[in-house]
């Protein structure tokens, strides 16, 4: 399964790169390098969002919420994981009310969730950050719940998720913190790290 998500995410890595080769460059400033980290962590971040979504909408009207439950268990780690291999970077969704412990916030993801939080909270719209240090360029983008269907696995307890389909959550993630919500909040974040020199070269 992991190989057949790598095949894929690497014909979309060849479509889209093939005709940016002929820029070398190693010697450039910040500004092109936030550039180049905000033109590729947008394109990783709307492959890896389709293809989850575009899986999990099927799952859903095939076979129902308690299935995609169960495929999100399984799968949603493999697909990221598969992007990390194809894009040589590191690939995570972090939040600070998580389903599964591995999207825990480090330190400088949890700054940028409460600084996306208070965006939201003053009714401004967070958008897309670049941090730079020493030879890393880190993006970040934040996950607005904005479809129904996430509340079937997110919203309201009772209401938004069926009594059945908590059960099964709490089956699979006994510490699960992600319900809840509503439509417009701030599920997570994307995280995205790059190594500067591979990015010089695009």
């Amino acid at each position: 399964m992991k190989a057949t998500y790598q095949l894929f995410f690497f014909c979309i890595f060849l479509l889209t790169t093939g005709c940016n080769n002929e820029r070398k460059q190693t010697d450039i400033n910040d500004e092109e390098l936030e550039e180049l980290a905000v033109a590729r962590g947008d394109m990783i971040s709307q492959v890896t969002q389709m293809a989850l979504a575009s899986k999990l909408k099927e799952v859903v009207q095939e076979e129902g919420i308690a299935e995609a439950l169960k495929f999100c268990n399984v799968n949603a780690y493999p697909i990221v994981d598969s992007l990390e291999e194809v894009y040589n970077t590191q690939v995570k969704r972090a939040s600070s009310r998580t389903r599964n412990p591995g999207d825990k916030p480090n330190k400088m993801e949890g700054e940028i969730i409460e600084e996306y939080s208070r965006d939201l909270a003053e009714g401004n719209t967070p958008g897309v950050k670049i941090i730079l240090d020493d030879d890393k360029a880190h993006y970040f983008k934040p996950i607005i719940l904005s479809a129904e269907l996430c509340l079937k696995c997110h919203g309201q307890v009772g209401s938004d998720v069926l009594d059945e389909n908590y059960k099964i959550i709490k089956e699979l993630y006994p510490d699960d913190n992600a319900t809840g919500h509503k439509l417009g909040d701030l599920r997570g974040i994307w995280s995205i790290s790059f190594d500067k020199d591979d990015l010089s070269q695009d």
